[in-house]
């Protein structure tokens, strides 16, 4: 019944996105109404509707945005989207029943799990310094009163006690595990760095069974009345007030998010012959946003490097953060660098 539900709704809004289609029995196709899709080719259309079990989901292969029909429909027309939420959700599975607050039904959970991760990981700033995880960010000069926002886990799998799709995991090596809350403060997963040179130095593990959840450091804690600094590395944005970091290079999850666009500083890597980051760079100047381009001077690739460099970042960053033609004409010279 709830994707009979969710289908109703996006024939009702088919007509508002642009290039939109049926392509096959679950699946249907729009150019993305959230990131614009191409600019260069008013033909491309990268969104796409798809069922998941009894669900609706919409994701767009430009931008990577991927999120709960749901969410979509809010985002496109909010009045509608009551509507929606109220003839969605006014059933529970065992029958008709009360509904004041379907939305609030639908996202909010008791948060449970960072008493879970305390029982089978340390808080940093309760080991001891002789601790291996304390001694590596020691070394990474990274802030002691960050410490609290880390913990350390004696043996990778261990992490299946908060995620038991992760049952196969055997590794028994020691980690950093860096928590990544959403904005309601429920553990939605881990970053676990590795500690003893391990080929592998980053394991993503996921936690909510939520798909649309983004995996985000720091969303818990930000203020979005003060400027946000977007990094990609959960390590970096520990040497940065009020920054969150995307876990890599998918800034696309950034739409999903309901963050003031004006208070966002995006901080890539210092990575000017890196095809990827070059395209992001660009792509993410040409939405709009204020983005940092590293002086030419700067050899080290990320902030903890220049950290441990003797850079001063927070004013390296504060001065070579532009946007609009001033970031167009920074990213030339960088990019040629």
């Amino acid at each position: 019944m709830s994707f009979f539900i969710d289908t109703k709704y996006l024939n009702q809004i088919g007509h508002r996105l642009p290039l939109f289609k049926k392509k096959s029995q679950d699946l249907w196709n729009c150019r993305c109404v959230i990131c614009g899709d191409s600019t260069t080719n008013s033909r491309k259309a990268r969104g796409y509707f798809y069922r998941t079990k009894n669900d609706l989901y919409y994701k767009c292969h430009n931008c990577s945005i991927s999120q709960h029909f749901g969410t979509f429909l809010k985002r496109i027309d909010p009045l509608l989207y009551q509507q929606y939420v109220f003839e969605r959700y006014r059933s529970g599975e065992n029958g008709p029943k009360a509904h004041t607050n379907a939305e609030a039904d639908l996202i909010f959970e008791e948060p449970v799990f960072k008493k879970t991760l305390d029982s089978i990981a340390t808080r940093l700033d309760k080991c001891p310094d002789t601790n291996e995880a304390v001694v590596y960010c020691l070394d990474r000069k990274i802030p002691r009163d960050k410490f609290s926002m880390m913990y350390y886990i004696p043996q990778v799998k261990d992490i299946k006690a908060i995620a038991p799709k992760y049952e196969s995991l055997k590794s028994t090596e020691p980690r950093l595990v860096l928590p990544l809350y959403n904005d309601h403060n429920i553990l939605a997963g881990v970053s676990m760095r590795a500690l003893r040179n391990e080929q592998l130095r980053y394991l993503m593990i996921k936690v909510t069974e939520d798909d649309e959840t983004p995996l985000i450091f720091g969303l818990d804690r930000v203020d979005t009345s003060k400027p946000i600094y977007v990094v990609e590395g959960p390590i970096d944005s520990l040497f940065l007030d009020n920054a969150i970091a995307c876990c890599g290079t998918s800034f696309g999850k950034l739409e999903t998010l309901d963050l003031p666009k004006d208070k966002l500083s995006i901080i890539f890597d210092n990575q000017p012959r890196n095809a990827q980051v070059c395209r992001l760079l660009e792509k993410y100047i040409d939405l709009g946003y204020s983005v940092c381009i590293w002086p030419k001077q700067v050899d080290e690739k990320d902030i903890n490097d220049m950290v441990l460099a003797g850079v001063n970042v927070k004013e390296m960053i504060e001065k070579n953060t532009h946007s609009g033609l001033m970031a167009k004409l920074k990213f030339t010279e960088w990019r040629s660098c």
